[in-house]
């Protein structure tokens, strides 16, 4: 191997004595490292190096002699083989390790797990709760939800790390050749979430994040000492950090040119073009770090159309940003009318800004947003070009130039990727001048992506593109090392992606199936949510841990876990609405609750609804719930309107759970309701709507009915878990007939006869005097009383009265359930 590749494996196992060494319960007893280490101390390597014996132990039978060299003495690089190349690894692992924040007393390594990151965030300067990652490998079939300091207390985690330990040394040996991005991988796996370091400092940053980042670092520093003079100075601008951002995304997903001619595979169509997107923007990033030289670890972010990279601030690195940002642009105006944009910026960085990422984050931002301003300023000859010829047969879809009226083959393409990747368990990606047939090709990039449901193709593939790089992800599964496929040209790593799209024992479902579903009213549902404040959060969430605290390696962090819950935990929950269109023989139609037990032991009620309708499959069904993206920190679904409601709220709670309940950390929802004949790209402009009407009135909150609503109760007035509860309780009266439909119904027109709405409310303050107003109001209270006389059970009746009263400030969106539910 030359410098370079040394340098990368140094770099990733540089601490990886850290992992072993508490594996082997911190060296006490017998030593699990090799005795030539033994009479080495501090002299040797370093201050707070001795888990450094450890790394070194462990690489000795894995890479050359240098590597070995590298890792043993990158706290004292003058003992080093190659004293320079050692110093890099050095300084890059001091600017990596600027996050680190001084414990007030000193820690005991092994019981001091990993501190979820989302409990390092306050953007109100107060104190939050610690809150701890379980030590396990990354499995997305179980949750990884933090815990709270009594959970946790009094743990010995030796036999967790051991456990690990024993699982990563086993899947490291099944490795025929040392590709670096699979050994990436299998760190992901198993040091996402062991602490960095926890003996006198704060251990909120994990493992991988910390090896990922001095990997990162380091590539910058070797290939910045090729073109430039590297010293040790920590303010010499050796990186140079790019963000990327694509623009119009919205307008591209969604339009239709002419709705009633595009229905036929709209669902795919959809979740076709946002996956189109979600790849762009991946393969613009790697085709950056592969010009580069570089590898996926300078990718910092990548995801709704944005990314990050940290590269050597170098000529070439910005003329190669410079080169993609003019020929993807110019494909945007050929391919798309210009309807896309995207927007490359750069800025230079020393070691010490490093440690104040917000800083370098908040001018790239602005630099994106001024070069907003001037789109397509370096392709105005292609944008104005006159055309000699006009072709007056558009795409019904997307209203581009196509024959004979139909659907073009752009909108074709996007309409067979969304097939593909519904359920798919392998994505496959390759670097190749010319496309592979049967895949996704981004020929200025020159990468191309084909998913696949089985192992079946993939040799088949391989073997008859021998010269082709190929990178095989298993989608959603960490058990990644599963093909018995060995090659200097291929790549194995897992991802991350919602692809759940309802079935019936593998027969996709149209929308009108899922309308079809839905108790009562045959209705869809389409939901967006996001999360709020995200560029605060970012840039200001850790400012209150002090200096140096919005990191490189805590930005990382924080993405990663965003993404995974967005990207993976998202399966498992709508996972939950399972259905059947199987009736039972002694069922005519029927809907009843079974309480069930998940793999995380939790305990759930589904509803399973029994409905003969013709045009559904008979079978049992694997979630209601159809993914059109979901991705870093927001997400769009369609399904049964009252699924979609239920699945709201679900993903918003286990949200907050995710993110250790923290108040600085919230989400809002839109939800529109439809027909299954609407037009779903309308619909999705109006969820999104919506979206924007809990977002005005102050976030952390939902929009459904045409109300918007907290999620929780804030004392008298109250949010939407509650009001839901209610209007569950208030629907089974109603079905029993403990109460009639027609007292339902009254009860939304006694409130909006003595309640009038604000009308236009735009703003938080007055969407908080409209709730004061509803509170205040009290004229409808005698009627109320009075209507209550029509319920013949006392009990149902005093019931009715007590909570009742409580809601009728709110009762728009009780009714409105009811009456679709009961329809």
């Amino acid at each position: 191997m030359d410098d370079y590749t040394n340098l990368k494996f140094a770099s990733l196992f540089h601490d990886i004595g850290k992992f072993y060494q508490r594996a082997d319960n911190l060296g006490r007893g017998n030593h699990a490292y090799d005795s030539k280490y033994e009479n080495l101390d501090a002299k040797d390597y370093g201050l707070s190096g001795a888990h450094s014996k450890w790394s070194a132990d462990f690489v000795r039978d894995n890479f050359d002699d240098l590597v070995e060299s590298l890792v043993l003495y990158h706290h004292n690089p003058s003992k080093s083989m190659n004293p320079e190349l050692c110093k890099m690894l050095q300084k890059a692992d001091h600017h990596s390790s600027k996050e680190r924040i001084e414990s007030d007393e000193k820690n005991d390594v092994l019981i001091t797990p990993l501190t979820s990151i989302f409990s390092r965030i306050s953007l109100d300067d107060k104190p939050t709760d610690d809150y701890y990652v379980p030590l396990v490998e990354l499995d997305f079939n179980k949750a990884l939800h933090p815990q709270d300091k009594k959970v946790m207390e009094g743990w010995n985690l030796v036999p967790q790390y051991e456990k690990l330990w024993n699982n990563f040394e086993s899947e490291f040996k099944k490795l025929e050749t040392k590709d670096f991005e699979t050994i990436l991988a299998i760190l992901k796996k198993y040091t996402t979430t062991i602490p960095s370091a926890t003996y006198y400092s704060e251990s909120d940053i994990s493992l991988y994040d910390h090896l990922k980042t001095t990997v990162a670092i380091a590539n910058c520093r070797y290939l910045f000492s090729k073109d430039e003079k590297l010293t040790q100075k920590d303010d010499d601008e050796v990186y140079r950090v790019i963000n990327g951002d694509i623009s119009g995304i919205q307008n591209f997903i969604y339009k239709v040119q002419t709705p009633e001619d595009a229905q036929s595979g709209m669902s795919k169509r959809l979740r076709g073009r946002s996956l189109y997107l979600t790849l762009l923007t991946e393969s613009i990033a790697s085709k950056i770090i592969l010009d580069l030289n570089l590898d996926s670890s300078n990718i910092l972010f990548c995801g709704g159309g944005r990314f990050t990279i940290i590269a050597p601030n170098t000529k070439k690195t910005k003329e190669i940003i410079d080169n993609i940002n003019l020929e993807v642009n110019k494909e945007f105006i050929r391919k798309f009318n210009a309807e896309l944009f995207l927007n490359i910026v750069s800025t230079p960085a020393c070691g010490n800004d490093l440690g104040e990422f917000d800083k370098i984050l908040s001018k790239l931002t602005q630099l994106l947003n001024e070069n907003k301003k001037h789109k397509f300023i370096n392709q105005i000859d292609e944008l104005f070009k006159i055309e000699t010829e006009i072709n007056y047969d558009l795409c019904p879809v997307c209203g581009n130039p196509t024959s004979n009226n139909e659907i073009c083959n752009d909108c074709k393409e996007h309409e067979q990727l969304g097939g593909k990747v519904a359920n798919a368990k392998y994505l496959i990606k390759y670097i190749c001048d010319e496309k592979i047939p049967n895949s996704l090709y981004y020929p200025k990039l020159n990468i191309g992506y084909m998913f696949k449901k089985s192992k079946n193709h993939i040799e088949k593939i391989i073997k008859e593109n021998k010269d082709v790089k190929f990178t095989i992800y298993k989608l959603n599964d960490t058990d990644f090392l599963d093909l018995d496929i060995a090659s200097d040209n291929i790549s194995f790593d897992f991802k991350v992606i919602g692809n759940s799209v309802p079935n019936i024992d593998g027969t996709p479902l149209y929308f009108n199936h899922l309308a079809e579903i839905a108790k009562g009213a045959n209705k869809l549902g389409v939901l967006k949510m996001d999360v709020d404040n995200l560029g605060l959060i970012f840039s200001k969430g850790f400012k209150h841990l002090g200096d140096g605290a919005t990191s490189i390696s805590r930005i990382s962090s924080l993405s990663f876990y965003l993404d995974l819950y967005f990207s993976g935990r998202i399966n498992q929950i709508a996972s939950r609405f399972n259905f059947t269109t199987e009736l039972p023989k002694d069922i005519e139609c029927e809907m009843k609750e079974i309480d069930f037990i998940d793999k995380n032991d939790e305990i759930y009620k589904q509803e399973i609804v029994y409905k003969p309708k013709e045009s559904l499959p008979k079978g049992e069904g694997e979630s209601t719930i159809h993914i059109n993206y979901s991705g870093g920190d927001d997400l769009l679904v369609v399904g049964p309107y009252d699924d979609v409601i239920k699945f709201a709220l679900e993903f918003r709670n286990k949200f907050k759970k995710w993110t250790t309940n923290n108040d600085s950390i919230n989400i809002s929802a839109g939800i529109a309701i439809v027909g299954p004949k609407f037009p779903i790209g309308k619909a999705a402009i109006m969820a999104d709507e919506e979206l924007e009407k809990s977002k005005s009135c102050g976030r952390d909150k939902i929009t459904v009915f045409g109300e918007t609503l907290r999620w929780e109760s804030n004392g008298l007035e109250k949010g939407f878990n509650e009001i839901f509860e209610f209007s569950k309780s208030l629907e089974q009266k109603t079905e029993t007939k403990e109460i009639s439909k027609g007292f339902t119904y009254s009860l939304l027109n006694i409130w909006e006869n003595n309640y009038k709405k604000t009308a236009n409310i735009t703003n938080e303050k007055e969407w908080n005097n409209d709730n004061q107003k509803r509170l205040t109001t009290k004229s409808y209270i005698p009627l109320f009383k009075y209507k209550l006389r029509l319920i013949k059970n006392r009990e149902i009746r005093e019931d009715v009265d007590k909570n009742g009263i409580k809601f009728m400030p709110w009762i728009k969106t009780p009714v409105s359930w009811v009456s679709l539910r009961l329809r």
